[in-house]
């Protein structure tokens, strides 16, 4: 894509957020002038020099820190863009601002008394779960508002929130959605983690040694070995993503290794692509879906070719699943690109025609629901979820989530790579509409990585 298409796109998403935000003032749009005035200000802070990229990082025999989802590079460039009143980032850093986690009165909520977390499928029996990500995600985000503004208080209650967990969680995490839900957790403490203990003060080493620890011992054993085998594949690839992020924290280079390797096995077992695999999606015993009777193991997805080519194996499940899996894959790939190993470039055509697929699947989608059943494109019938259990053959249930974006800047923005279904969804639908922080593992991803300029730093 070129610089003149990329400084396009991000107009198109300014001009939303401007016409966003007069309709929420007035009710309105506003008159003509207003409109104009307002959208040739925020045009003005993008300019095609915004949106050159630099070079890669480079490999090294250490971790780099911070190095989880975010460097210091790319914070400061955060940083920049929010002083240069940069609207898709001012925008973004205004939700993140004004959300509950950023409350500087915040309160931990968790562990449980007892020491443990445990839940069942679908979260019910819930002993300390959601307490357990509301607080991570407080955490994660009390970190960014703490570089970002340099205001200490946010610091120290991002100290406080993990220092509450590593000194009190102690019986790891039960029930049936255990293993899940300590992958969902881990995917998102190193990343506030590496922030503080690398750019503020008030952590004593002492304390940070002792959240390792329980990285370690509370989380790792519930993400690792045959944790998620035969699982839909959102749960696997989202411990593989917490394992990369335990082991950038506590510079375990094998952990990273064999994070490495699994991502490498279990991504193209996920998404499917008719060039690369034939007829048929890439299997393997425990892998995606296994556990499940027979054709089903794709959720109802029966048919392998050129017509679905993108599918992935939860698309006839719900797209919401998706998202959690698309975030992992991502947030995966691009800790792994920061720390010098590029797993974007290993399975592009893979991904890029799994974000474009979807992306057409998604177009104009607002539900929330998990539950949304809605008619397969009439150019699809037959081909998508046509296996699916009655009622819901030729159905699925198309869900907008707040991810992708890291995917379209690390391909389209950082890689010139040509996405134009992704790009419309993205700034349609997901900068402008998406919840911002959904939970699990989509945090902030547009302030972050929403290609608004210097897009690689890292």
């Amino acid at each position: 894509m070129s610089v003149l298409n990329k400084v396009k796109s991000l107009q198109r998403v300014a001009a939303l957020i401007v016409l966003l935000t007069l309709a929420a003032c007035d009710g309105t749009a506003g008159g003509r002038n207003d409109v104009e005035n307002s959208m040739a200000s925020a045009l003005s802070q993008i300019s095609p020099a915004s949106v050159l990229a630099t070079s890669p990082v480079a490999t090294s025999g250490s971790f780099k820190h911070p190095g989880v989802l975010v460097t210091r590079d790319r914070l400061d460039a955060v940083k920049a863009q929010i002083a240069a009143n940069n609207p898709v980032v001012a925008h973004a850093f205004d939700a993140m601002k004004n959300s509950v986690w950023a409350a500087k009165t915040y309160a931990v909520q968790g562990p449980p008394a007892d020491g443990r977390i445990s839940c069942d499928t679908a979260s019910t029996n819930d002993h300390g779960c959601k307490a357990e990500l509301r607080d991570a995600t407080a955490a994660y985000t009390q970190s960014l508002m703490w570089y970002l503004t340099g205001d200490q208080t946010y610091a120290d209650n991002a100290i406080a929130i993990m220092n509450a967990y590593s000194s009190k969680l102690t019986g790891g995490h039960g029930g049936t959605n255990g293993p899940l839900q300590s992958a969902w957790a881990a995917e998102i403490w190193p990343a506030a983690a590496e922030i503080i203990r690398y750019t503020a003060s008030g952590w004593s080493p002492d304390d940070a040694k002792a959240f390792a620890t329980m990285l370690t011992t509370q989380y790792l054993p519930s993400i690792t070995g045959e944790n998620g085998a035969g699982k839909n594949g959102n749960w696997k690839l989202s411990m593989i993503d917490g394992m990369f992020g335990i082991a950038v924290f506590t510079d375990d280079r094998s952990l990273f290794d064999s994070a490495v390797a699994l991502w490498k096995r279990w991504v193209p077992a996920y998404y499917y692509n008719a060039d690369l695999d034939g007829n048929a999606p890439v299997t393997f015993p425990g892998g995606p879906g296994s556990s499940h009777a027979g054709g089903f193991s794709w959720n109802g997805q029966t048919v392998f070719n050129s017509a679905v080519s993108g599918v992935t194996q939860e698309t006839c499940r719900d797209t919401q699943h998706v998202g959690l899996a698309i975030a992992a894959t991502f947030n995966a790939a691009e800790t792994a690109y920061i720390q010098g190993t590029d797993l974007y470039t290993v399975e592009q055509q893979r991904l890029t025609t799994a974000l474009e697929f979807l992306s057409t699947l998604l177009r104009g989608v607002r539900n929330t629901s998990q539950i949304a059943y809605t008619d397969v494109p009439a150019d699809l019938l037959g081909s998508l979820c046509s296996g699916s259990s009655a009622p819901n053959t030729d159905k699925f249930v198309p869900v907008l989530k707040g991810t992708m974006v890291r995917a379209y800047n690390a391909y389209a923005i950082r890689n010139k790579v040509d996405l134009p279904e992704t790009n419309a969804h993205v700034m349609d639908d997901i900068i402008p509409f998406a919840i911002p922080d959904d939970g699990h593992n989509v945090q902030w991803e547009v302030l972050t990585h929403g290609g608004w300029g210097a897009t690689n730093a890292q």
